[in-house]
């Protein structure tokens, strides 16, 4: 009853931006407040309770989520401090990605800054979207630069930008990686939707399951219920569920360039036991979007049951190096 409490209140919320935005700070400083008194383990068994209503199992973590939550407490390689950071992550994407196939392949950026009061907005064109660099979600997207959105942009990145984002879920990567802001060009494909956004469960190197969101987006605002279909790296479904249902009478469209797209997510994934690689594919043309260790915090329902198991057994614990847990 409790979970589906906060279902409600997050549909209702999607609605709402403004009063988004305000609880969702609210939220993060409760966090940091409970920070102060509960220690990491503490705070994510407890959460994982009561987001999932689930016991967590740390010492035989099965399911995909419980080893999220056993890598979040020790799983520590210092390259994930780099790797999502939204800005420092274009480095190393150019570091892995050689060639000229992959020149374009970061989204064109206007500029890294410190403090939203360092922005020049007057040199930056009508539409673009603004990110914190350390976060999830803390982005705004600007369709008309006018002075009320300029505003708005300033207001909720000075509060933004004092939030500690590893109090939030206690995803170590976060870990005391500063909020800077970047500012990037708005991706328009020619159709005018938005751009697709195809996310590659990868593991050790490999791509094993693809979740293509259908339905999210309506007239530019983010649905709060949608539909999600999840495909192996050839394309063929994988019956299973994430969070979302399968829209069964509707298959995704299968990208012209799939293989090109799972070569370029393997080779971004290569350093790691376990990552979801998110890219965007329109007009022919590939984007990187970012690399994601934490799938939804390790909170989103799997189902059935053996589809959970299966995703877990994909992240193989032992061979995490030492060094790193």
């Amino acid at each position: 009853m409790q979970i589906e409490i906060i279902k409600g209140i997050k549909s209702a919320l999607k609605k709402n931006d403004e009063l988004a935005w305000r609880l969702k700070l609210i939220n993060m400083q409760y966090n940091r407040y409970r920070a102060k008194h509960d220690n990491d383990r503490d705070f994510i068994i407890r959460q994982y309770k009561l987001r999932t209503g689930l016991e967590l199992d740390l010492e035989h973590p099965q399911t995909y989520n419980e080893k999220i939550q056993w890598m979040k407490l020790y799983y520590r390689d210092p390259l994930l401090h780099q790797c999502v950071d939204k800005y420092e992550v274009r480095n190393y994407v150019k570091q892995k990605l050689h060639g000229d196939e992959y020149d374009d392949i970061l989204i064109p950026c206007y500029g890294l800054y410190e403090s939203i009061e360092d922005v020049d907005f007057d040199a930056l064109p009508e539409e673009f979207i603004v990110k914190l660099t350390n976060g999830s979600s803390f982005n705004y997207v600007c369709y008309k630069k006018t002075e009320k959105e300029i505003q708005k942009i300033k207001t909720r990145f000075r509060k933004w930008c004092r939030q500690d984002y590893y109090t939030y879920g206690r995803e170590w990567a976060y870990k005391g990686v500063p909020n800077r802001i970047v500012i990037e060009e708005l991706l328009k494909p020619s159709n005018g939707n938005p751009p697709e956004d195809y996310r590659f469960f990868c593991f050790d190197g490999k791509v094993k399951a693809i979740s293509v969101d259908i339905d999210s987006v309506v007239n530019g605002v983010k649905q709060a219920n949608y539909y999600r279909n999840i495909y192996d790296s050839s394309w063929n479904r994988i019956p299973g569920r994430i969070e979302y249902p399968n829209k069964n009478d509707i298959e995704a469209v299968c990208p012209r360039q799939l293989d090109k797209l799972v070569k370029i997510a393997e080779i971004l994934s290569e350093d790691f036991p376990a990552v979801r690689v998110d890219l965007y594919y329109f007009d022919e043309k590939i984007y990187f979007g970012e690399l994601t260790f934490y799938h939804s915090s390790g909170y989103q329902k799997f189902s059935p049951q053996e589809f959970a198991v299966q995703m877990g057994s994909w992240i193989n614990l032992s061979k995490m190096d030492s060094k790193y847990c």
